[in-house]
């Protein structure tokens, strides 16, 4: 049993989580108010624009750490098939495009371009995808670096909307 130093109960160490910094190894509040306190923070935060941006350049820089470290997550190849059948549901149009690009490739019909940005090998990237075969070539990374910029502009827009 301990007890939680800011509801004052005594509770069963299941009822608090781990940190191996902590003495009993647990942390001193318990999972209610480490819940609670972490929802009260986020709400706070995620109406302030520059936090929402820069908690996922944050994000950004973590995985691409991680990724150079070798240390990404490996994903079973049940749960990579599983994930991809979800994408492909979830989004039949642009599943569709990528196939016709894909085929018109193979077939000759169109051809693969450096990336307009830097002139590096590139990956074909959609505005519409109703149009599949009207693409833009972007290598991997500005390819991403795109998506990111066009998600923080819709994040802007979406935050700039709730406080009107």
């Amino acid at each position: 049993m301990k007890e939680c130093f800011k509801c004052k109960r005594h509770l069963p160490l299941e009822d608090y989580y781990k940190h191996p910094q902590m003495g009993d190894g647990h942390l001193n509040k318990c999972k209610d108010c480490t819940k609670s306190d972490s929802e009260k923070r986020r709400k706070i935060k995620e109406k302030d624009p520059e936090w929402v941006l820069s908690e996922r350049n944050r994000h950004r820089e973590k995985t691409r750490r991680y990724v150079q470290q070798g240390r990404q997550s490996k994903l079973s190849s049940s749960k990579k098939l599983e994930c991809t059948k979800k994408y492909r549901n979830e989004n039949p149009e642009k599943y569709a495009a990528h196939g016709i690009v894909a085929r018109a490739l193979r077939s000759g019909k169109i051809n693969r371009h450096p990336c307009c940005i830097c002139g590096s090998k590139a990956q074909a990237h959609h505005e519409d995808y109703s149009k599949p075969l009207d693409v833009i070539w972007f290598c991997p990374k500005h390819h991403n670096e795109h998506h990111a910029k066009k998600r923080d502009k819709e994040i802007m827009k979406s935050l700039n909307q709730e406080t009107i």
